[in-house]
Protein backbone atom coordinates (compact mmCIF):
# COMPACT_ATOMS: atom_id res chain seq x y z
CA UNK A 1 0.00 0.00 0.00
CA UNK A 2 1.20 3.50 -0.84
CA UNK A 3 0.51 5.96 1.98
CA UNK A 4 1.78 9.44 2.82
CA UNK A 5 2.82 10.24 6.39
CA UNK A 6 3.02 13.81 7.70
CA UNK A 7 4.75 15.03 10.84
CA UNK A 8 5.05 18.54 12.25
CA UNK A 9 6.77 18.67 15.61
CA UNK A 10 6.86 20.95 18.60
CA UNK A 11 9.94 22.79 17.29
CA UNK A 12 7.81 24.25 14.44
CA UNK A 13 10.73 23.83 12.03
CA UNK A 14 8.62 22.58 9.13
CA UNK A 15 6.20 20.00 7.79
CA UNK A 16 7.80 16.63 7.04
CA UNK A 17 6.07 14.60 4.32
CA UNK A 18 7.02 11.03 3.41
CA UNK A 19 5.60 8.87 0.63
CA UNK A 20 5.96 5.26 1.80
CA UNK A 21 5.20 1.74 0.70
CA UNK A 22 3.98 -0.43 3.57
CA UNK A 23 3.43 -4.16 3.41
CA UNK A 24 3.13 -6.97 5.94
CA UNK A 25 0.79 -8.88 8.20
CA UNK A 26 0.97 -6.69 11.29
CA UNK A 27 3.78 -8.76 12.80
CA UNK A 28 6.41 -8.75 10.07
CA UNK A 29 6.05 -5.44 8.28
CA UNK A 30 8.30 -3.42 6.00
CA UNK A 31 8.11 0.35 5.54
CA UNK A 32 9.99 1.67 2.51
CA UNK A 33 10.56 5.39 1.96
CA UNK A 34 9.98 6.40 -1.67
CA UNK A 35 10.27 10.18 -1.40
CA UNK A 36 10.48 12.86 1.26
CA UNK A 37 10.28 16.64 1.53
CA UNK A 38 10.18 19.25 4.28
CA UNK A 39 7.98 22.27 3.66
CA UNK A 40 7.72 25.54 5.56
CA UNK A 41 4.56 26.67 7.24
CA UNK A 42 2.95 29.70 5.68
CA UNK A 43 3.71 32.79 7.74
CA UNK A 44 0.07 33.39 8.86
CA UNK A 45 -0.34 29.75 9.94
CA UNK A 46 2.92 29.72 11.88
CA UNK A 47 1.94 32.95 13.62
CA UNK A 48 -1.40 31.41 14.64
CA UNK A 49 0.32 28.29 15.97
CA UNK A 50 2.81 30.35 17.97
CA UNK A 51 0.00 32.44 19.40
CA UNK A 52 -1.99 29.32 20.28
CA UNK A 53 1.02 28.08 22.26
CA UNK A 54 1.60 31.32 24.15
CA UNK A 55 -1.69 33.21 24.44
CA UNK A 56 -5.45 32.92 24.13
CA UNK A 57 -7.12 32.73 20.73
CA UNK A 58 -10.70 33.67 19.91
CA UNK A 59 -13.13 30.93 18.90
CA UNK A 60 -12.84 32.06 15.27
CA UNK A 61 -9.04 31.90 15.41
CA UNK A 62 -9.15 28.35 16.80
CA UNK A 63 -11.48 27.40 13.97
CA UNK A 64 -9.29 29.10 11.38
CA UNK A 65 -6.14 27.44 12.75
CA UNK A 66 -7.51 23.93 12.19
CA UNK A 67 -8.30 24.74 8.55
CA UNK A 68 -5.10 26.74 7.98
CA UNK A 69 -2.99 23.77 9.09
CA UNK A 70 -4.93 21.47 6.76
CA UNK A 71 -4.27 23.87 3.89
CA UNK A 72 -0.53 24.05 4.65
CA UNK A 73 -0.40 20.26 4.86
CA UNK A 74 -2.22 19.93 1.55
CA UNK A 75 0.22 22.32 -0.14
CA UNK A 76 3.15 20.30 1.23
CA UNK A 77 1.68 16.91 0.29
CA UNK A 78 0.97 18.02 -3.28
CA UNK A 79 4.71 18.51 -3.80
CA UNK A 80 5.02 14.71 -3.87
CA UNK A 81 3.85 12.39 -6.61
CA UNK A 82 0.45 11.20 -5.37
CA UNK A 83 -0.13 8.72 -8.19
CA UNK A 84 -1.20 5.45 -6.59
CA UNK A 85 -1.36 6.87 -3.06
CA UNK A 86 -4.33 5.42 -1.19
CA UNK A 87 -4.34 7.42 2.05
CA UNK A 88 -2.66 10.16 4.10
CA UNK A 89 -1.80 9.93 7.81
CA UNK A 90 -1.10 13.14 9.73
CA UNK A 91 0.15 13.67 13.25
CA UNK A 92 -1.21 17.21 13.44
CA UNK A 93 0.30 20.10 15.37
CA UNK A 94 0.51 19.48 19.11
CA UNK A 95 -0.87 22.48 20.96
CA UNK A 96 -1.34 20.86 24.36
CA UNK A 97 -0.53 17.52 25.92
CA UNK A 98 -1.87 16.74 29.40
CA UNK A 99 -2.28 12.95 29.59
CA UNK A 100 -2.34 12.72 33.39
CA UNK A 101 -5.95 12.49 34.63
CA UNK A 102 -7.30 15.86 35.73
CA UNK A 103 -10.69 17.42 36.30
CA UNK A 104 -12.58 18.06 33.06
CA UNK A 105 -16.10 19.13 33.91
CA UNK A 106 -17.65 16.24 35.86
CA UNK A 107 -14.97 13.81 34.70
CA UNK A 108 -11.35 13.02 35.53
CA UNK A 109 -9.48 12.25 32.32
CA UNK A 110 -6.32 13.07 30.40
CA UNK A 111 -6.34 15.20 27.27
CA UNK A 112 -4.21 15.98 24.24
CA UNK A 113 -4.68 18.16 21.18
CA UNK A 114 -3.02 17.77 17.79
CA UNK A 115 -4.62 20.42 15.58
CA UNK A 116 -5.47 20.16 11.84
CA UNK A 117 -8.78 19.07 10.40
CA UNK A 118 -8.48 15.62 8.85
CA UNK A 119 -11.86 16.09 7.18
CA UNK A 120 -10.77 19.36 5.59
CA UNK A 121 -7.55 17.76 4.37
CA UNK A 122 -9.45 14.81 2.90
CA UNK A 123 -11.61 17.29 1.02
CA UNK A 124 -8.60 19.22 -0.25
CA UNK A 125 -6.75 16.11 -1.46
CA UNK A 126 -9.57 13.76 -2.37
CA UNK A 127 -7.94 11.02 -0.27
CA UNK A 128 -8.82 9.37 3.05
CA UNK A 129 -6.99 10.97 5.97
CA UNK A 130 -6.13 9.38 9.33
CA UNK A 131 -5.50 11.86 12.15
CA UNK A 132 -5.76 12.36 15.94
CA UNK A 133 -3.57 9.36 16.79
CA UNK A 134 -2.87 10.07 20.46
CA UNK A 135 -6.35 10.47 21.96
CA UNK A 136 -7.32 6.77 21.86
CA UNK A 137 -4.28 5.84 23.94
CA UNK A 138 -4.96 8.63 26.45
CA UNK A 139 -8.58 7.44 26.79
CA UNK A 140 -7.20 3.95 27.54
CA UNK A 141 -5.24 5.45 30.44
CA UNK A 142 -1.99 5.93 28.54
CA UNK A 143 0.35 8.84 28.02
CA UNK A 144 -0.56 9.08 24.33
CA UNK A 145 3.19 9.04 23.71
CA UNK A 146 5.58 8.00 22.52
CA UNK A 147 4.03 6.28 19.49
CA UNK A 148 7.24 5.90 17.47
CA UNK A 149 8.19 2.65 19.32
CA UNK A 150 5.78 0.63 17.18
CA UNK A 151 7.86 1.72 14.17
CA UNK A 152 11.15 1.23 16.04
CA UNK A 153 10.22 -2.34 16.98
CA UNK A 154 9.39 -3.13 13.38
CA UNK A 155 12.36 -1.44 11.70
CA UNK A 156 15.25 -1.26 14.18
CA UNK A 157 15.06 -4.37 16.35
CA UNK A 158 18.23 -6.50 16.17
CA UNK A 159 18.52 -10.19 16.99
CA UNK A 160 21.61 -9.85 19.18
CA UNK A 161 22.51 -6.18 19.78
CA UNK A 162 20.92 -4.12 22.53
CA UNK A 163 19.73 -0.93 20.90
CA UNK A 164 18.22 2.39 21.90
CA UNK A 165 16.39 4.35 19.23
CA UNK A 166 16.74 8.04 20.13
CA UNK A 167 14.65 10.68 18.41
CA UNK A 168 15.59 14.30 18.99
CA UNK A 169 12.80 16.57 17.82
CA UNK A 170 11.41 19.40 19.91
CA UNK A 171 11.36 16.83 22.70
CA UNK A 172 13.60 13.77 22.94
CA UNK A 173 12.37 10.21 23.33
CA UNK A 174 13.99 6.81 23.50
CA UNK A 175 12.87 3.29 22.63
CA UNK A 176 14.74 0.48 24.39
CA UNK A 177 15.10 -2.53 22.08
CA UNK A 178 16.53 -5.44 24.06
CA UNK A 179 16.64 -8.75 22.15
CA UNK A 180 16.19 -10.62 25.45
CA UNK A 181 12.91 -8.78 26.10
CA UNK A 182 11.52 -8.37 22.60
CA UNK A 183 7.91 -8.61 23.81
CA UNK A 184 8.32 -5.93 26.46
CA UNK A 185 9.36 -2.68 24.81
CA UNK A 186 10.07 0.34 26.99
CA UNK A 187 10.00 3.87 25.64
CA UNK A 188 9.37 7.36 26.95
CA UNK A 189 10.22 11.04 26.59
CA UNK A 190 13.51 11.89 28.28
CA UNK A 191 12.66 15.60 28.25
CA UNK A 192 13.81 18.43 25.98
CA UNK A 193 15.30 17.75 22.57
CA UNK A 194 15.85 20.83 20.42
CA UNK A 195 13.29 23.01 22.18
CA UNK A 196 15.56 24.57 24.84
CA UNK A 197 18.53 24.90 22.49
CA UNK A 198 16.44 26.63 19.83
CA UNK A 199 14.85 28.95 22.38
CA UNK A 200 18.22 29.87 23.88
CA UNK A 201 19.58 30.71 20.41
CA UNK A 202 16.59 32.99 19.86
CA UNK A 203 16.76 34.77 23.21
CA UNK A 204 20.53 35.36 23.00
CA UNK A 205 21.32 35.87 19.31
CA UNK A 206 17.92 36.16 17.59
CA UNK A 207 18.57 32.96 15.60
CA UNK A 208 15.99 30.25 14.89
CA UNK A 209 18.36 27.52 16.05
CA UNK A 210 22.01 26.81 16.83
CA UNK A 211 23.34 25.65 13.47
CA UNK A 212 25.45 22.51 14.05
CA UNK A 213 25.91 23.59 17.66
CA UNK A 214 28.36 26.33 16.66
CA UNK A 215 27.16 28.76 19.34
CA UNK A 216 27.25 26.16 22.12
CA UNK A 217 30.68 24.99 21.02
CA UNK A 218 32.03 28.53 21.54
CA UNK A 219 30.75 28.86 25.10
CA UNK A 220 31.36 27.33 28.51
CA UNK A 221 29.06 25.34 30.77
CA UNK A 222 27.72 27.30 33.75
CA UNK A 223 28.10 24.45 36.23
CA UNK A 224 26.06 25.95 39.05
CA UNK A 225 23.16 26.75 36.74
CA UNK A 226 23.35 23.29 35.16
CA UNK A 227 23.25 21.54 38.52
CA UNK A 228 20.17 23.52 39.53
CA UNK A 229 18.34 22.76 36.27
CA UNK A 230 19.16 19.06 36.60
CA UNK A 231 16.86 18.98 39.64
CA UNK A 232 13.75 19.66 37.55
CA UNK A 233 11.16 17.09 38.72
CA UNK A 234 10.48 15.64 35.26
CA UNK A 235 13.97 14.20 34.99
CA UNK A 236 13.46 12.13 38.17
CA UNK A 237 9.98 10.84 37.27
CA UNK A 238 9.68 7.15 36.48
CA UNK A 239 8.40 6.05 33.06
CA UNK A 240 6.00 5.73 31.40
CA UNK A 241 6.07 9.48 30.98
CA UNK A 242 5.77 12.08 28.24
CA UNK A 243 6.17 15.82 28.01
CA UNK A 244 5.89 18.76 25.65
CA UNK A 245 5.76 22.53 25.41
CA UNK A 246 3.41 22.72 28.37
CA UNK A 247 6.57 22.13 30.45
CA UNK A 248 9.61 22.98 28.28
CA UNK A 249 8.98 26.17 26.29
CA UNK A 250 10.22 29.61 25.26
CA UNK A 251 8.75 31.31 28.34
CA UNK A 252 10.69 28.97 30.63
CA UNK A 253 13.93 29.71 28.77
CA UNK A 254 13.30 33.46 28.92
CA UNK A 255 12.73 33.17 32.68
CA UNK A 256 15.97 31.23 33.12
CA UNK A 257 17.85 33.80 31.03
CA UNK A 258 16.68 36.66 33.24
CA UNK A 259 17.39 34.70 36.41
CA UNK A 260 20.81 33.25 35.63
CA UNK A 261 22.56 35.46 33.11
CA UNK A 262 24.63 38.44 34.18
CA UNK A 263 25.80 41.31 31.95
CA UNK A 264 29.39 40.09 32.16
CA UNK A 265 28.53 36.50 31.16
CA UNK A 266 29.02 35.63 27.46
CA UNK A 267 25.68 34.85 25.83
CA UNK A 268 27.19 31.71 24.31
CA UNK A 269 27.41 30.23 27.81
CA UNK A 270 23.63 30.16 28.11
CA UNK A 271 23.27 28.14 24.87
CA UNK A 272 26.13 25.85 25.95
CA UNK A 273 24.53 25.20 29.32
CA UNK A 274 21.10 24.34 27.90
CA UNK A 275 22.72 22.11 25.29
CA UNK A 276 24.55 20.33 28.09
CA UNK A 277 21.31 19.97 30.06
CA UNK A 278 19.69 18.37 27.01
CA UNK A 279 22.60 16.00 26.37
CA UNK A 280 22.83 15.03 30.05
CA UNK A 281 19.09 14.35 30.36
CA UNK A 282 19.11 12.07 27.31
CA UNK A 283 22.23 10.16 28.36
CA UNK A 284 21.13 9.94 32.00
CA UNK A 285 17.91 8.16 31.03
CA UNK A 286 19.83 5.74 28.79
CA UNK A 287 22.30 4.98 31.59
CA UNK A 288 19.51 4.43 34.11
CA UNK A 289 17.13 2.36 32.02
CA UNK A 290 19.34 0.73 29.37
CA UNK A 291 22.82 0.53 30.94
CA UNK A 292 24.08 -2.28 28.69
CA UNK A 293 23.16 -0.60 25.40
CA UNK A 294 25.37 -1.47 22.41
CA UNK A 295 24.01 1.07 19.89
CA UNK A 296 22.21 4.39 20.16
CA UNK A 297 20.55 5.11 16.80
CA UNK A 298 19.65 8.78 16.47
CA UNK A 299 17.03 10.47 14.29
CA UNK A 300 15.30 13.84 14.21
CA UNK A 301 16.68 17.33 13.74
CA UNK A 302 19.05 17.00 16.68
CA UNK A 303 21.22 14.55 14.74
CA UNK A 304 22.48 17.54 12.72
CA UNK A 305 23.83 19.28 15.84
CA UNK A 306 27.31 17.78 16.03
CA UNK A 307 28.10 19.41 19.39
CA UNK A 308 24.94 17.95 20.96
CA UNK A 309 25.82 14.51 19.57
CA UNK A 310 29.34 14.79 21.01
CA UNK A 311 28.02 15.73 24.43
CA UNK A 312 25.54 12.83 24.48
CA UNK A 313 28.40 10.47 23.60
CA UNK A 314 30.51 12.06 26.35
CA UNK A 315 27.93 11.05 28.97
CA UNK A 316 27.60 7.46 27.71
CA UNK A 317 30.02 4.54 28.21
CA UNK A 318 32.76 4.31 25.59
CA UNK A 319 31.51 0.83 24.68
CA UNK A 320 28.25 2.33 23.42
CA UNK A 321 28.24 3.45 19.79
CA UNK A 322 26.15 6.44 18.76
CA UNK A 323 25.17 6.87 15.13
CA UNK A 324 22.63 8.42 12.81
CA UNK A 325 19.67 6.25 11.83
CA UNK A 326 20.93 6.67 8.26
CA UNK A 327 23.45 3.97 9.17
CA UNK A 328 20.51 1.63 9.83
CA UNK A 329 18.86 2.51 6.51
CA UNK A 330 16.33 5.04 7.83
CA UNK A 331 16.50 8.74 6.98
CA UNK A 332 16.89 10.63 10.28
CA UNK A 333 14.78 13.49 8.95
CA UNK A 334 12.01 11.31 7.48
CA UNK A 335 11.68 8.81 10.32
CA UNK A 336 8.76 10.37 12.19
CA UNK A 337 6.78 10.97 8.99
CA UNK A 338 7.49 7.35 8.02
CA UNK A 339 6.26 6.30 11.44
CA UNK A 340 2.91 7.99 10.98
CA UNK A 341 2.54 6.50 7.52
CA UNK A 342 3.02 3.12 9.20
CA UNK A 343 0.61 3.91 12.06
CA UNK A 344 -1.97 5.09 9.51
CA UNK A 345 -1.57 1.80 7.63
CA UNK A 346 -2.10 -0.11 10.88
CA UNK A 347 -5.28 1.89 11.57
CA UNK A 348 -6.66 1.07 8.12
CA UNK A 349 -5.91 -2.62 8.76
CA UNK A 350 -7.72 -2.46 12.12
CA UNK A 351 -4.46 -3.12 14.00
CA UNK A 352 -3.43 -1.47 17.27
CA UNK A 353 -0.83 1.28 17.05
CA UNK A 354 0.16 1.74 20.68
CA UNK A 355 2.30 -0.46 22.92
CA UNK A 356 0.79 -0.55 26.44
CA UNK A 357 4.14 -1.29 28.12
CA UNK A 358 5.37 1.97 26.58
CA UNK A 359 2.47 4.36 27.09
CA UNK A 360 0.95 2.86 30.23
CA UNK A 361 -2.40 2.27 28.51
CA UNK A 362 -4.64 -0.45 29.91
CA UNK A 363 -4.86 -2.17 26.53
CA UNK A 364 -3.73 -2.04 22.93
CA UNK A 365 -6.03 0.14 20.82
CA UNK A 366 -6.52 1.11 17.19
CA UNK A 367 -5.42 4.73 16.89
CA UNK A 368 -6.85 7.74 15.11
CA UNK A 369 -9.93 8.87 13.25
CA UNK A 370 -10.50 8.21 9.58
CA UNK A 371 -11.93 10.96 7.38
CA UNK A 372 -13.08 9.26 4.16
CA UNK A 373 -12.34 10.73 0.78
CA UNK A 374 -15.24 12.85 -0.47
CA UNK A 375 -17.50 10.99 -2.86
CA UNK A 376 -19.65 12.60 -5.56
CA UNK A 377 -23.29 13.08 -4.68
CA UNK A 378 -25.68 10.85 -6.61
CA UNK A 379 -28.82 12.31 -8.13
CA UNK A 380 -32.13 11.16 -6.74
Amino acid sequence: MLIVGVMSGTSLDGIDVARCHVEGDGLHDVVTLQSFITADYSAPTKELVERALTESLTAQEWCDLSIALACDYADAIRRLDLDGVEAVAIHGQTLWHAPQPHSIGRHTLGSTLQAASGTALAGLLGLPVISDFRTADVMAGGQGAPLVPMFDRTMLHHATRRRVALNIGGMANITILDPSAADHIRAFDTGPGNVLIDASARVTFGKRYDDDGSIARAGRIATRVLEELQTLPYFAEEPPKSTGRELFNDELVATWYRRYMHPSTPSEDFVTTLTELTAWSIADHIRRYAPTTDDVIVSGGGVHNSYLMERIAHHLPSSCSIMSSAGAGISPDAKEAMCFAYLGWRTLQGLPGNIPSVTGASRAVVLGQIAPAPTPRTAR
